[in-house]
């Protein structure tokens, strides 16, 4: 069948999609005004927040447009130009692989921003930063991105060198520089603004607020920022980083998915999604928002407080069971499209999970609107789709930044609520199995590249003292065990959890097949 090249032409051209089951924009992209921004347009953007926007859209196209901007492949905001910005969405609605495509048109264009603050694109951003319309702007960067460590509090500790460096010399070339950048020309504009962070960790809001005012702390006592920015970025009348939970697997297609899009007719760019969608949003934005709440699986909540119960219950169950495959589930062999899904057959992995989310029932609170125990039966399912191309490696990235809130918030949760030692002993099996997956070398001794990560250089140097053989090498881990940034705080001086955790990696490093062995052990406890 011959394919067209997806963009305003073609979806304009009512011949074309005539018979075709796709779900069409119903509104004219071409003439709305644009009202928010999306940093790291990626493809969760366009599967996720986007078609959040395009749902309000349809219902009223006043809602407003989105622009997206990328920081890191140009190549990237090529592809999409090619397509005037559309991008086609496959929804997997479930098991037995029913799939709604879906045109995305929320997004009309596409910044590459760089460290150069003298290009066109860098200039139109500014030119949205002064914007009266623009309401919000929302970021998707991975967790490694925003290059600090935050403990609570007005500000983080920056300790990515590239942030460092932009904080001393007033550049822009990290993403927290341009989100901080974008901040001050609404600061000098005198317009309210809120940033909303949809990465996938604990207080995303509270996390990017201190990371941004950390970065206009420097500036201002430098004299790149004006006086009272700060101050504007602490007032959240004035600007907000409201905390939210996102929900939603997006992933890149392969062979099977682009078939249906052959079948189509059409070429584009494309994103693989479940039907499954939530969003749960603390509701602060002083220069307005459109009406999420009209959006199906929107959940708007007036504190920071009720979005963290849906933010525990999603990190400690969705995310952790990911989690587990993307660790334990790499060692055991399970890699590459669909490794999610088959990671999901190992009888094994799925006790350890389904162990796992006993616990964090015990230790989360109920959100308003969802049922943990409806949620976890939920994403158990959700997991073992088998239409969704989903490869373990993508959720091993910045995997140090992950054991925290997908794993050891459990434990300490757990410790709070007064379970034992004992109880709470098989959270930390996965936390194990990250430390033994960072040496690039699996059960059978095959190795495998590995994902990038924020503390890559620490764990490296451990994993270079540990063999595979020498159960007491485990003691190079030390480092990374005792480190707060990773671990929230150092294990060792939390009775016998560091110890134990050794104990566990020296297990796993005992020859071929000691991985398996060591879970099945702890399994049988």
């Amino acid at each position: 069948m011959e394919t067209k090249v997806l963009n305003q032409r073609l979806l304009e051209d009512a011949r074309f999609w005539k018979g075709k089951n796709v779900l069409l924009p119903n509104y004219d992209r071409t003439k709305l005004p644009i009202k928010a921004i999306a940093f790291s347009a990626g493809k969760m953007a366009y599967g996720h927040t986007g078609d959040i926007l395009q749902d309000l859209l349809n219902q009223d196209p006043q809602t407003g447009l989105m622009v997206g901007v990328e920081t890191y492949s140009p190549k990237y905001v090529t592809e999409l130009s090619a397509s005037d910005n559309l991008m086609t969405q496959l929804i997997f609605e479930n098991e037995k692989g029913k799939v709604v495509p879906k045109i995305q048109g929320a997004i009309p264009s596409m910044l590459f921003i760089d460290g150069n603050t003298n290009s066109l694109a860098w200039a139109k951003l500014l030119e949205y930063a002064r914007d009266p319309e623009v309401q919000f702007a929302t970021i998707n960067a991975p967790e490694g991105v925003y290059g600090v460590i935050y403990s609570g509090g007005e500000f983080a500790e920056p300790h990515n060198p590239v942030l460092i460096k932009d904080m001393e010399e007033g550049t822009v070339n990290s993403d927290p520089a341009k989100w901080t950048a974008f901040a001050r020309e609404r600061f000098k504009a005198g317009l309210k603004f809120a940033l909303v962070s949809c990465t996938n960790f604990s207080a995303n809001g509270h996390y990017t607020g201190a990371t941004v005012r950390t970065v206009a702390k420097a500036w201002e006592e430098k004299g790149f920022a004006p006086k009272g920015f700060v101050k504007y970025l602490s007032d959240p009348k004035q600007f907000s980083f409201p905390n939210c939970m996102i929900d939603r697997i997006a992933v890149n297609p392969d062979e099977n998915t682009l078939k249906v899009l052959e079948e189509l007719g059409i070429r584009s760019n494309l994103v693989v999604t479940e039907k499954v969608r939530y969003w749960a949003v603390e509701d602060i934005f002083p220069a307005g928002r459109p009406r999420f709440e009209k959006a199906e699986g929107v959940f708007m909540e007036d504190s920071y407080l009720e979005v963290k119960k849906y933010e525990d219950m999603k990190l400690r169950i969705l995310n952790m069971s990911h989690s587990v495959i993307a660790g334990l589930g790499v060692l055991l062999g399970y890699r590459g499209n669909y490794g999610i899904y088959k990671g999901m057959q190992d009888p094994e992995l799925i006790d350890l999970i389904h162990r796992i989310i006993e616990i964090v029932i015990k230790t989360v609170e109920q959100p308003k609107k969802l049922n943990p125990q409806d949620f976890a039966k939920a994403a158990i399912e959700r997991l073992n789709n088998p239409n969704i191309p989903d490869d373990p490696m993508r959720i091993a990235f910045n995997g140090s930044a992950k054991m925290l809130p997908r794993f050891l918030d459990t434990f300490y949760a757990g410790q709070a609520k007064g379970l034992s030692h004992a109880e709470l002993e098989l959270v930390l099996l996965p936390v194990a199995g990250f430390l033994r997956y960072i040496m690039g070398i699996d059960d059978q001794i095959i190795t495998y590249n590995l994902e990038d990560d924020p503390n890559k250089e620490l764990l490296l140097a451990c994993a270079s003292k540990a063999k595979v053989g020498d159960p007491a090498s485990a003691v190079a881990f030390q480092d990374a065990i005792s480190h707060k940034g990773i671990m929230g705080q150092d294990l060792y001086q939390l009775g016998k959890t560091g110890d134990t955790l050794q104990e566990m990696v020296g297990k796993m490093l005992a020859g071929p097949d000691a991985v398996r062995k060591t879970l099945q052990e702890y399994l049988k406890k």
